[in-house]
């Protein structure tokens, strides 16, 4: 855990440098960023969860599965070709802030770390905003689907938690990454802002040329009392000029790529998916997760 942490280290200094960059410098370096934006879900949202299935990666891939108002998680391939899951909360600071220095916040302003779970790895952050941090082995496959959620409550009433729980195919559960509270939504316990994306850490100039894809399933939303699905996802990008990138609909959901050949030919950037409409088959991990998470909030 110790070598995974320096590395994530060394990506965050290199990211200070090419998001600096114009759009023409960075598609000289790396594949566009990519991003499915989820549209039409009720709330007020208490959980997320998501599926998602990388198709094609490479070292120094990212897939982000779920984004959202005080964070993320997801999961990346190192260079090294070892593959782990990542959360993170921000703290009350700008996001997009890339020379935010961790060091100087003040202890009461900090995320704070509740919990984390055997073999997570818990640090702070800076260079994107401030915040907390885990990581942990995990050995996801091409073609085999990683399952993700997100919890909210609140606790102190100004300050937020956060719980990202992975879903465990070997022992047929959920198991608990993390809990990182934060100042950062001042104790509203709802998410909201939901999306994913796909991303490419390497930035050798070589990494454009090979392919990202992944298949994203519906979000589902979980407001208290019923679970309900986006019926909609918004399909953008960062300012990277490469049009190497597509996406469009899947069987359950939508999918997305970046990278190699690709050409943009499904739907435009900026364009609106709509899911597919195959059945659902997550009904029982998700009854799951939410005897969990109350269990969790009983504590």
């Amino acid at each position: 855990m110790k070598r995974i942490a320096i590395f994530l280290l060394a990506v965050l200094s290199s990211a200070l440098l090419w998001a600096q960059q114009s759009g023409e410098a960075q598609a000289a370096r790396q594949a566009r960023s990519v991003h499915l934006h989820y549209r039409k879900w009720k709330g007020p949202a208490q959980v997320f969860y998501i599926e998602a299935t990388p198709e094609q990666s490479t070292p120094g891939s990212y897939f982000c599965l779920l984004g959202f108002d005080a964070g993320y998680c997801g999961i990346q391939e190192l260079l090294d070709g070892t593959h782990i899951a990542i959360f993170s909360i921000w703290e009350p600071s700008d996001p997009h802030d890339l020379t935010a220095d961790q060091s100087i916040v003040p202890e009461h302003m900090r995320t704070k770390m509740l919990y984390h779970g055997e073999n997570v790895h818990v640090q702070r952050f800076g260079g994107e905003g401030t915040g907390g941090k885990s990581m942990m082995p995990l050995k996801w496959e091409m073609n085999q689907p990683v399952r993700m959620a997100v919890s909210v409550d609140a606790v102190g009433g100004i300050r937020s938690t956060y719980t990202c729980w992975v879903w465990d195919e070997r022992k047929s559960d959920w198991f608990r990454m993390a809990t990182f509270s934060t100042l950062y939504t001042n104790g509203v316990p709802e998410l909201t802002g939901p999306y994913s994306f796909v991303e490419d850490f390497r930035r050798d100039t070589l990494s454009k040329e090979e392919t990202r894809r992944a298949r994203f399933s519906r979000l589902w939303v979980y407001n208290g009392s019923i679970w309900t699905a986006c019926t909609e996802a918004a399909f953008t990008a960062d300012e990277n000029t490469l049009t190497t990138i597509d996406a469009g609909p899947s069987r359950d959901g939508f999918w997305m790529a970046t990278g190699g050949p690709l050409t943009n030919a499904t739907t435009q950037l900026w364009g609106r998916i709509k899911p597919g409409e195959a059945s659902d088959e997550s009904a029982a991990r998700r009854v799951r997760l939410i005897q969990l998470v109350e269990e969790l909030k009983a504590q």
